[in-house]
Parts: C-alpha cells; structure tokens; sequence
C-alpha cells in the first residue's frame, strides 16, 4: 500500500507542494520547529512535512486546518479558470482543451492533498479534548471531525477516487 500511495501522491505532486508549503508557513508563525521539510519522499510522510507536535490546541488545529483551508481555497479558485474559459470559448481549440485539462489536473492533485497527516490529527484530537477548554472544543469540533475523517481517507487513497469521480461528474456536466 506504501508504493501505491507514494506513486499516486508522486503523480499528484502539485497538490503536495502547495499543502505542504501551506503546513510549513503555519508551523513557523506558530514556532513548532521543522525536522525534515522535504515535501516528496518514499514513504508515508510523502506530501507531510515532519514536525514537532504543537504545544497547544490553537496550534495544533492551526497546523492541520489552516493548510487544508488554504489548499482548498486555491484549488477552487484554480478550478474557475477552466470553467470560465470553457464557458466563455465556443470554438473547439485544442490548445485550450489541453490547458483546461492540465489545470484540472492541478485541481485534482490540490484536493487530494489537503488533509493533515494522521499524527497531526491525533495530536490535534488528543490537545483539544483533553487540554482544550470547552469554548476550544465547541468551535473548533467541526472542523475537527472533517480533518480527522478525511486524514484517514487520505492515507487509503480515498481522496483521490472521490477527486476523480468529482472531476468527471463535473465535465459530464
């Protein structure tokens, strides 16, 4: 499962990239030290960088909800670019179908990144509820409950098949 996955986020660099530049921004304005910033290696953290763990559990939601918002952020904005030039162009060129196809391929491989890693979100879990106050828990719950779900949907490769299937219901559309 190891080479499947570090194949796949390999083909989906990317989306690592951004995710991972995003994860690197956060842990340096929260000042949670940085072991290894390669973004791309062959194993389980490809696409993570390795950090300490934060301190506390502003941070540590920080370091995992801050990169997953900016990436989707990005991705959805990067997606309008397309949309708007398959809407607006009503002559069959090439050259746009093959730019459109390439951004939507950065698209992809952005939405497949976005989620933490599962130790950032078992660091997150275990600083809000059994170190945050209740006002840290009540906010920050939903958001939690997202990125603590789709971490474990990312290490089974299940961000990419629901990536794909969202793209091609999109352009059936």
């Amino acid at each position: 499962m190891t080479k499947l996955y570090v194949t796949v986020k390999s083909l989906l660099f990317p989306g690592a990239y951004l995710r991972c530049f995003w994860e690197q921004v956060i842990c340096r304005i929260c000042g949670i030290p940085v072991e290894d910033s390669r973004y791309l290696r062959d194993d389980e953290l490809t696409s993570h960088i390795e950090h300490e763990f934060a301190l506390t559990a502003g941070k540590a939601f920080a370091v995992c909800y801050v990169p997953h918002f900016m990436t989707m952020l990005s991705s959805f904005f990067l997606a309008l670019i397309p949309v708007f030039v398959l809407f607006i162009n009503e002559t069959d060129n090439t050259v746009i179908t093959i730019l459109c196809a390439i951004i939507w391929w950065f698209v992809v491989s952005a939405l497949c990144n976005t989620f933490p890693s599962i130790e950032d979100a078992i660091n997150m879990r275990e600083k809000l509820y059994k170190k945050g106050n209740i006002f840290q828990k009540i906010i920050f719950t939903p958001g939690f409950v997202v990125l603590y779900i789709g971490s474990y949907a990312e290490n089974y490769l299940l961000t990419f098949i629901i990536a794909v299937a969202a793209t091609i219901g999109l352009i059936i559309m």
